[in-house]
């Protein structure tokens, strides 16, 4: 009881000291002189033209400029500016909108892009040296295309691996192909197929569904993944379990 009556006493000793504060230092209204007779001078006006809006700050990219005089190229801070075509004519460029061939082939072009502004042309093609530094960097170019293709093409194109089921009985042999599943070619193995070893991500996860697939349907003779191309193909036999 005695501890009690001392947690009250100083709860009321605070509530006191707090409402003591509160009167000290509230401001009264009839303290709150109002100005009756205000200067021109401390007016506050609106321009006639109304005030200016501030510019947006524009965002800058970078440009690889070639300089004549001294054979470099720098690059150079420029402003960005924004574009002025209509939404109907940008809504044609968006890439959701493209087919598979075309969705493909801008994506490429957007990987070449991002190359030429790493590895920029060494010359102007109306240099006098032109003949002897544009043909080797338009080789490094074009092997670089084949590089951002095939990385393209992995990217996007699952392989198809078709089973081989077998439909008759002992003596007369017929079968007849099925797509069992579609991998992913993560790593880009899928360009070769027929030179890839055991230890390799695409045929350890081939092998694996050819094996759940025999197990569930035991006329399944192999397997065969097909490269991206679809011209050869990599044999699959299913394991004993």
């Amino acid at each position: 009881m005695g501890h009690s009556n001392i947690r009250i006493k100083v709860r009321r000793r605070k509530v006191a000291n707090l409402a003591a504060y509160s009167r000290r230092n509230t401001v009264k209204n009839s303290i709150i002189k109002i100005a009756a007779n205000i200067p021109e001078s401390a007016k506050w006006t609106i321009p006639e033209g109304g005030y200016k809006q501030p510019k947006p700050m524009m965002k800058k990219h970078v440009e690889w400029v070639y300089d004549k005089e001294s054979h470099v190229t720098r690059k150079v801070h420029v402003a960005s500016t924004f574009p002025t075509k209509k939404y109907e004519e940008i809504q044609k460029t968006l890439w959701k909108n493209l087919g598979k061939a075309a969705k493909w082939e801008a994506y490429t072009q957007d990987k070449l892009k991002k190359w030429e502004k790493k590895h920029p042309k060494p010359c102007p093609d109306d240099d006098l040296f032109k003949d002897e530094m544009i043909p080797a960097w338009e080789a490094e170019k074009e092997q670089a295309l084949i590089r951002i293709r095939d990385f393209v093409v992995s990217m996007f194109d699952k392989l198809p691996l078709t089973g081989r089921f077998k439909t008759s009985k002992t003596g007369t042999e017929k079968y007849k192909e099925e797509k069992i599943a579609e991998l992913k070619d993560i790593n880009g193995d899928g360009h070769r197929v027929n030179e890839l070893d055991k230890d390799s991500k695409l045929l350890k996860k081939a092998q694996e569904t050819v094996n759940k697939v025999h197990a569930k349907r035991a006329n399944l003779v192999a397997g065969n993944l097909k490269d991206h191309k679809r011209k050869k193909g990599r044999m699959i036999l299913p394991k004993a379990a």
